[in-house]
C-alpha cells in the first residue's frame, strides 16, 4: 500500500459544486474568515478523485496523493510561492490581503514555514468542481481535517454554463480526466453513459452531465459529513449558514466577512442580483 502518515495540514475547507452553482460568490466570503487562506484551485486533487470515480486508480494511491498535494498547496501559499498576481482573477492576491501575500514572497521560506503553520494554524481553502461523488475518498484521506461545503443550485441556471464548458472539455486547456471508449475520448462524468453522450448535442450533453451529478445528490450517495448549502436560500437568508461556517472554521463572523458579503450583494432580494463579473456575463 502507498502510505502517507505525516500531515502538515491542520484543516482544509473545500467549497465544491457543479459548474455555475455560485462558488465564485461563496468562496470569497469563506476566505474573509480569520485564518482561512486565499481560494485556490486544486486540479491534481480533482484528477485523483475523477480517476478513482472511473476505477482507474487504487484508493491508497489516491488518498496519499490527496494528502501530499494538500500539504504542498498549504506550504506554497504560506511561502508566497506560485502566487497569482493577476488582478482580475478570483484567486488573485489582490482579492485577499495583498500586503500579507507580498510580505510572504519577500520573507524567508522553506523550514521556517513549518513553524509558522504550527503557530498560526492556517486553514487551506480550495474551490473544487464536481467532487461530491468522491467525498468518501476525500474524507478517508483527510478525516476530520476536512470541511466540505457543497453549494447546490437549481439546475436550470447551470445548463448554459455547462454547455459552454464542453468546448473546453474537448480542448487542450481541459484539466479534467478523459478516457477512451470505442476509440473516442470522453470526459470522466460520461463513464457508463458513453453511448448516450455520443448521440447527444452539446445542450443535451450538459443536461446528461447535470443528471449524473444530481442523481448522486438526491440518492445521498456521498459522505454524511458534507455540508449542503442551497444557493437560493443562502443569498436571500445567509445568517444561519454563516453561523454554521463560523462554528466549523472556529472563526468569528468579523467585519471582513460582512464587507465581502456586501461586495457579493448578499443578502439580496433577487437571485440574479450578483456582482458584475465577466464570467457571469458570459
Amino acid at each position: 500500500r502507498i502510505s502517507r502518515k505525516q500531515q502538515l495540514l491542520q484543516k482544509v475547507v473545500m467549497v465544491n459544486g457543479f459548474p455555475g452553482c455560485g462558488k465564485t460568490m461563496l468562496s470569497p466570503i469563506i476566505a474573509a474568515f480569520d485564518r482561512v487562506e486565499i481560494m485556490q484551485f486544486a486540479f491534481l486533487i480533482e484528477q485523483m478523485c475523477e480517476l478513482w470515480g472511473i476505477n482507474r486508480i487504487d484508493s491508497d494511491v489516491a488518498e496519499s496523493m490527496i494528502k501530499m498535494n494538500a500539504d504542498l498547496l498549504l506550504y506554497n501559499v504560506m511561502m508566497g510561492r506560485q502566487t497569482n498576481c493577476r488582478p482580475s482573477d478570483q484567486s488573485s492576491i489582490f482579492k485577499h490581503k495583498p500586503i500579507e501575500h507580498i510580505r510572504r514572497m519577500l520573507s524567508p521560506g522553506d523550514k521556517s514555514i513549518l513553524k509558522i503553520i504550527q503557530e498560526k494554524k492556517p486553514i487551506l481553502h480550495l474551490t473544487t468542481h464536481m467532487l461530491l461523488p468522491a467525498t468518501p475518498l476525500l474524507f478517508n484521506a483527510l478525516g476530520d481535517k476536512l470541511i466540505f461545503i457543497e453549494l447546490v443550485r437549481h439546475p436550470l441556471y447551470m445548463i448554459i454554463q455547462q454547455e459552454k464548458n464542453f468546448e473546453m472539455f474537448e480542448g487542450p486547456r481541459n484539466q479534467h480526466i478523459r478516457f477512451m471508449h470505442n476509440e473516442k475520448e470522453h470526459t470522466f462524468f460520461s463513464y457508463g453513459r458513453e453511448m448516450k453522450f455520443d448521440a447527444s448535442n452539446s445542450f443535451e450533453k450538459a443536461i446528461h452531465s447535470i443528471d449524473w451529478y444530481y442523481s448522486k445528490l438526491f440518492s445521498k450517495d456521498y459522505d454524511g459529513s458534507v455540508e449542503l448549502v442551497p444557493f437560493e436560500k443562502f443569498v436571500k437568508s445567509p445568517e444561519n449558514y454563516l453561523n454554521k461556517f463560523s462554528s466549523l472554521l472556529g472563526s468569528d463572523i468579523n467585519k471582513n466577512v460582512r464587507k465581502e458579503m456586501k461586495r457579493q450583494k448578499v443578502p439580496r432580494k433577487l437571485l440574479r442580483a450578483g456582482i458584475n463579473l465577466n464570467v457571469y456575463k458570459r
